[in-house]
């Protein structure tokens, strides 16, 4: 076993300077989730994510030096919840790394986050024939909650 595949799982938040690679992580997750529609969104969207921090923030997924996915929390208050949400608006690890720890490493590093920064809950969401990325939520301590969501452009 290298010593890549022994090195510790961590995130870093994603510079300006990287956003072209970060573009790239994105435009992956969109064709592995077939959702063409979003691709069309990733310039603007990339330009809006690194105007404020306190709204958004970027991480690469990495094990050792190497990038393997990548992380975006966005943060919303919420007085049903009690304050501060931390919303884990994307997840992804490349293919390869899957199925090895990455992903619950990663969610242990985002309560932490939300831990540090007095959130009262973490919420995500997938996409309703994503089995597996419903899977790993419940399994990582998630539940569904009653909520059908809806969205409309403005």
């Amino acid at each position: 076993m290298s010593n890549i595949l022994q090195a510790p799982i961590e995130l870093s938040k994603v510079s300006l300077q990287e956003s072209e690679l970060l573009k790239d992580y994105i435009e992956a997750l969109y064709r592995f989730e077939e959702d063409y529609e979003s691709i069309v969104n990733i310039e603007e969207g990339l330009k809006s994510l690194f105007k404020n921090e306190a709204l958004a923030t970027p991480y690469f997924i990495k094990q050792g030096p190497e990038k393997i996915g990548y992380l975006i929390l966005t943060r919303y208050h919420s007085v049903e919840k009690g304050g501060l949400t931390i919303y884990i608006d994307e997840l992804y690890v490349e293919e390869r790394f899957r199925r090895r720890g990455v992903g619950k490493t990663i969610l242990d590093q985002v309560v932490s986050i939300g831990q540090r920064e007095k959130a009262k809950a973490l919420w995500a969401n997938t996409e309703h024939n994503n089995e597996g990325a419903q899977r790993f939520f419940k399994n990582a301590g998630f539940r569904k909650n009653r909520y059908l969501n809806f969205e409309r452009a403005v």
